[in-house]
């Protein structure tokens, strides 16, 4: 496990250092899960949308619902999408009711490489297993509590 990571700064108050500690933090566990996704040969967010797409396997998604529900809001979902089609992970479709809608849905390759990932991500949970499930509760409400300004 990391140590604290901070011992070199020095803050004006805990305030400022529980800012700084959770974006160290946010880039640690961003550089752990690089490491899992790309023995796979994916990015965080190729990953997301496979997860989102295989929530709905064997159906399809249209791209719009996809971007809703992204973790990144800003990621290029177009070139996403473009970028597993590539890796034949997706097939994509025109809606056959309104050609400006596009749908997209995993098909067996993408949805058995996500089958296939699945014990390493849940190996990456293994990063908050020292924590009891009263402080993850806790943890979950201070850091939604952040965002809800």
């Amino acid at each position: 496990m990391a140590k604290e990571g901070l011992e070199f700064y020095s803050f004006i108050n805990d305030r400022q250092k529980a800012l700084v500690n959770i974006y160290f933090t946010n880039n640690w566990l961003h550089n752990e899960y690089h490491v899992v996704l790309k023995a796979y040969n994916v990015t965080a967010q190729q990953f997301n949308i496979l997860k989102i797409l295989n929530e709905v396997y064997p159906k399809s998604m249209m791209v719009s619902t996809i971007k809703l529900q992204m973790l990144d809001k800003s990621s290029d979902i177009t070139r996403l999408v473009e970028r597993l089609l590539e890796k034949n992970l997706v097939v994509r479709r025109q809606d056959q009711k309104n050609r400006r809608k596009i749908n997209v849905k995993l098909n067996i390759i993408g949805h058995s490489l996500v089958s296939k990932m699945d014990k390493d991500i849940r190996n990456f949970e293994g990063f908050v297993e020292h924590l009891s499930d009263k402080e993850i509760k806790q943890l979950n409400s201070l850091l939604n509590k952040i965002r809800s300004l």
